[in-house]
């Protein structure tokens, strides 16, 4: 358990779970084609809608990618993520009220927010290690 930490694996399962959650999403999208993702309280008709919706399973696969290979532009990219996912949520339950499973997605992604910042040393560890020195 003691080099389970600090190689990092852990952050390689999450990747593995990131892409799960993308194969799941899309599996969803296809199952359900009239389900209309809420972004920042709001959904689009059409194209656009596809679009919106077919994003989430693309960045959950592009996520799950770059943690299994511990890419810095994958940390990056999940703090960005989390920030928009939950701005969305926090707007949406402006918009339409509150809404118990919103409150609980977003106290949970925070909380795995914070579990990935303090890991965010794997990140530029692996990175550094993978340059080749003189």
């Amino acid at each position: 358990m003691k080099k389970f930490l600090p190689s990092g694996n852990d952050i390689r399962i999450l990747g593995i779970l990131f892409v799960v959650s993308g194969i799941i999403d899309f599996v969803w999208i296809m199952s359900y084609p009239d389900y209309a993702l809420k972004v920042f309280g709001t959904t689009f008709p059409g194209w656009q809608g596809a679009f919106v919706k077919y994003q989430h399973p693309v960045i959950h696969w592009a996520i799950g990618y770059g943690f299994w290979f511990r890419q810095r532009w994958a940390y990056v990219a999940y703090l960005a993520y989390l920030g928009l996912a939950c701005t969305s949520e926090v707007t949406t339950q402006v918009v339409e009220g509150y809404h118990q499973t919103r409150t609980t997605m977003i106290i949970v992604s925070l909380l795995f927010g914070l579990y990935i910042f303090t890991r965010r040393h794997i990140f530029h560890t692996i990175h550094s290690q993978a340059t080749p020195t003189a």
